[in-house]
């Protein structure tokens, strides 16, 4: 744990330096003393409703695995995040598929699998998203103002981005349609390993397999179609907070930041995202001409109002069912012992 810690804390520490360069403080109080604040409220109904679409979304690829009803998924997912914002590394992802996993008592690697393939469906929806950026969106090639994004950059992430999920989805493929070939690879290459650990590995991705295996084509379509949903409303949340500052900037101009602030998160960062969430964000106000001191004020709101309804409602379910990172580990120990 400690090693995703110091990465994510080094990479965190990068950020908020290259941003602190590009921001004045004092401009930044000034832009949030001059904030609309009512703005705020449509803000956070449109990312919770981010949330919900996930789960909804999560039902289908779910259905090979267990039939779950909408609100241990919805409770799952915002566990999840809650998990984000206090463990380094996405780890949140984690926590969701051991939450899922001990309330419905269904394997927590089948669970995870879903959760992997979920990962893919949107990193897929980003690249089409920033297609559509690259197409659709007027961008200046080195930004209107100062700042660290350029279009050249913009493309050699998507190329990237296109080769590591594509990548990724064609290793997925290979598990899915060919369970037994690449079971078998990964036990040729845990022959060196003791016996009862390749056991362990190879029931663990069994359960995987499990899991990957949607039931039927249509839910692959249905997850295609709340993959938009979930990326068009997160989309349509920084558009929604613009007002707040008085930013008159087009649903584009959300879209174009979604797609920065997605590429900027598969990085590890420090719990919360700290750093890099604000350092996407106000870099993608930057390029596209608003000054360093709103830029940077917005996105530190932004991020508020991330933490206030992730954190608010993850605590209430933890409380609530009584969930602690403490147990979901100890479950996630006995069930691997």
């Amino acid at each position: 744990m400690w090693k995703q810690h110091l990465i994510g804390g080094v990479i965190s520490l990068a950020a908020i330096w290259v941003l602190s360069t590009m921001v004045d403080y004092s401009e930044m109080v000034q832009a949030l003393k001059e904030m609309k604040p009512l703005w705020l409220i449509p803000s956070a109904l449109v990312y919770l409703a981010n949330f919900v679409l996930r789960a909804v979304r999560w039902h289908y690829l779910m259905r090979p695995v267990a039939k779950v009803k909408f609100m241990p998924l919805f409770r799952a997912v915002m566990l999840g995040f809650l998990g984000n914002n206090l463990l380094p590394a996405h780890l949140g992802e984690v926590v969701r598929a051991m939450a899922l996993g001990k309330s419905e008592g269904v394997s927590k690697s089948a669970v995870f699998a879903t959760i992997v393939l979920e990962r893919v469906y949107d990193g897929l929806t980003v690249l089409l998203f920033l297609l559509m950026v690259l197409l659709f969106f007027n961008l200046p090639e080195n930004g209107a103002g100062e700042s660290i994004i350029t279009l050249s950059s913009l493309r050699t992430a998507g190329w990237l981005g296109l080769a590591f999920f594509g990548g990724l989805l064609v290793i997925l493929q290979l598990f899915r349609f060919h369970s037994e070939k690449a079971c078998s690879l990964v036990g040729y290459c845990l022959k060196p390993a003791p016996a009862k650990l390749s056991e362990k590995v190879l029931g663990m991705l069994e359960s995987f397999n499990h899991g990957l295996s949607l039931a039927r084509g249509r839910d692959l379509v249905w997850t295609g179609v709340y993959s938009v949903l979930v990326w068009v409303t997160l989309s349509i949340w920084p558009w929604a907070t613009f007002p707040a500052f008085g930013l008159d900037l087009g649903i584009m101009a959300g879209i174009f930041m979604q797609v920065v602030m997605a590429l900027a998160m598969l990085i590890p960062t420090a719990p919360a995202f700290i750093g890099v969430f604000h350092l996407a964000a106000a870099a993608t106000l930057s390029f596209m001409g608003v000054d360093g001191g709103k830029a940077g004020s917005f996105a530190m709101v932004l991020w508020l109002v991330h933490m206030a309804v992730t954190s608010s409602i993850g605590l209430y379910f933890a409380w609530r069912h009584g969930f602690s990172m403490f147990s979901l580990s100890k479950s996630n120990r006995e069930e691997t012992a």
